[in-house]
């Protein structure tokens, strides 16, 4: 199925999502007006809006504010990828100029900023404590997140373990508090909750995995082969292959040293083996989707945890 066809059970819910959205950017101020038509807002998948909705009808949650917390999530991640694009000094995200490219750092931090508060207090009016608390648990993990991988930089000998815990904390914690909020808003035990946290945990790092598998295997990601790598992220391809075979790697890697490395990426398997090291992670997150009662939910979820491993952009 294609990500469409998945999200029919909750089209309506993203549609309001993006209405919420729309309306959220409004402004008096002509610099915001500006940047906000410049921000991409329907270029996303809405893949954590679209968990938080099948999760909360596969949970019997589906409630009023679904849509408005849907939309705090989603400009809470926006905020987040317009940060790391001033971290990184990208110039493409899903296939556009970023804003740090067309505005420049200053304004484009402004404006990360501006979305961050802006979806922190969009859910503090929703007098919703539980789910204020879970954004921002989420907030400074990502931010531990993306110092642990500054860190880490370039080094080579980086341990599969370490990027586990960058990846889990920048990507994986935003879904497991995405799956928590569906799980708090049907009142569910604080136990329960913490089994639909650490699917969300599961669900990110597959999520993430497969980002960084295309980010060198993929002609549809939006970008460049081995950006990562360019901006000095050793992600789980390159740990792999590192393992595999001694290579060095040239500080001004170009052209010929991408043909070369996807040349022993094909030679040791290693796509093949990325996919491997999340097979036991899939698994976790199909035993505890099928626990619940058959439903439209349930089974759009189960397809949206296939389209998740099984992408090509």
């Amino acid at each position: 199925m294609n990500l469409k066809e998945i999200q029919k059970p909750v089209k309506d819910l993203l549609e309001k999502t993006d209405n919420l959205l729309l309306k959220d950017f409004r402004s008096k101020i002509n610099l915001i007006k500006t940047v906000s038509d410049k921000t991409p807002l329907k270029k996303g998948k809405r893949i954590r809006s679209t968990v938080l909705f099948l999760l909360a009808g596969m949970n019997d949650g589906l409630v009023d504010e679904l849509p408005p917390i849907a939309a705090s999530v989603e400009m809470f991640h926006l905020s987040s990828l317009i940060h790391d694009d001033v971290v990184d000094n990208s110039q493409l995200r899903r296939g556009a100029r970023t804003l740090n490219f067309s505005f420049g750092n200053h304004i484009s931090v402004l404006w990360g900023d501006y979305l961050f508060i802006n979806s922190l207090f969009s859910i503090h009016k929703l007098r919703r404590e539980k789910v204020l608390d879970i954004m921002l648990e989420a907030a400074l993990l990502m931010i531990e997140g993306q110092l642990l991988e500054i860190e880490n930089h370039f080094n080579t000998k980086v341990k599969t373990a370490t990027y586990i815990d960058i990846i889990q904390k920048k990507t994986s914690s935003l879904f497991a508090g995405v799956c928590k909020i569906a799980s708090l808003l049907n009142g569910d035990s604080p136990q329960r909750a913490e089994e639909f946290y650490n699917f969300g945990m599961d669900f990110g790092t597959i999520f993430q995995v497969i980002d960084d598998i295309l980010d060198i295997f993929s002609e549809n990601s939006g970008k460049d082969r081995f950006r990562d790598l360019k901006e000095g992220k050793i992600t789980l391809p390159l740990i792999l292959l590192l393992k595999s075979r001694n290579v060095d790697i040239p500080e001004d890697f170009g052209e010929k040293d991408q043909e070369l490395f996807l040349a022993l990426m094909e030679e040791y398997g290693i796509k093949r083996k990325c996919l491997d090291f999340i097979d036991d992670y899939y698994n976790s997150c199909q035993a505890f989707i099928r626990q619940f009662p058959d439903s439209l939910y349930k089974e759009s979820l189960l397809h949206l945890l296939g389209f998740i491993r099984y992408r090509d952009y």
